[in-house]
């Protein structure tokens, strides 16, 4: 749902910055001195507002609003981290080795068997570990990933493949252009070549008498 409200205005920096007082507990009297003496909430409450400041009402709005999905959301990102980090440990433990976007991928496959009841707790070391009914989830999880992961190597070596013919086209050019230049400095010592190249002959009778004087019968 889109929020509106004075503190909803107020640009992102700002707003995460308040939703960090707030979850630090900062008196709601030191929070409102802060945020209204700010240059850019002025001019905000200025335009939008009549001057109005923002006032502990709307500072316990946003309390249970704005600032609950805040919370939310980072719970969101913690778990997240958590479970990326538990991806990783057991990719590398099964001999895998997961890119940065399997990682994300694991991870989401990871919160499905968090869904479905399964949670992470610590070990005695403080590595997270799952526990809960659903590790039959977890292994079918990890196994999709693993798949996901050989498929991306597969188009890494191809590409790396493809990459290589590039490179040798590329060279075998270089070296066409080479011989094309050399050919030429040659054609043009040779008297009876350059002055067929320099004939009013038209273009393609031009082409077809070098031709015949230089490669002969190969021509």
């Amino acid at each position: 749902m889109a929020r509106t409200g004075k503190i909803a205005r107020l640009p992102l920096a700002i707003r995460e910055e308040l939703n960090e007082r707030l979850r630090d507990n900062h008196s709601g009297n030191d929070i409102l001195t802060w945020v209204n003496a700010l240059p850019i909430t002025q001019e905000i409450l200025q335009k939008q507002f009549a001057s109005e400041p923002i006032s502990d009402a709307n500072l316990s709005v946003w309390r249970q609003g704005g600032f609950a999905e805040w919370l939310e959301d980072q719970e969101k990102v913690h778990k997240v981290q958590k479970l990326s980090e538990l991806s990783l440990r057991l990719a590398k433990a099964s001999g895998g080795n997961l890119s940065e976007g399997l990682l994300a991928i694991a991870a989401g496959k990871l919160q499905e068997a968090l869904e479905a009841g399964a949670e992470i707790d610590t070990d005695e070391e403080g590595n997270p570990i799952l526990t809960g009914p659903s590790l039959d989830k977890l292994v079918t999880a990890l196994a999709k990933v693993r798949g996901m992961e050989l498929e991306a190597q597969k188009l890494e070596v191809k590409r790396i493949e493809v990459t290589q013919k590039g490179q040798a086209l590329d060279l075998e050019t270089r070296k066409f252009n080479h011989l094309r230049v050399k050919s030429f400095i040659e054609w043009m010592a040779d008297e009876e070549a350059k002055k067929i190249a320099t004939s009013d002959l038209a273009t393609d009778a031009k082409l077809e008498a070098l031709g015949q004087y230089l490669f002969q019968d190969a021509w």
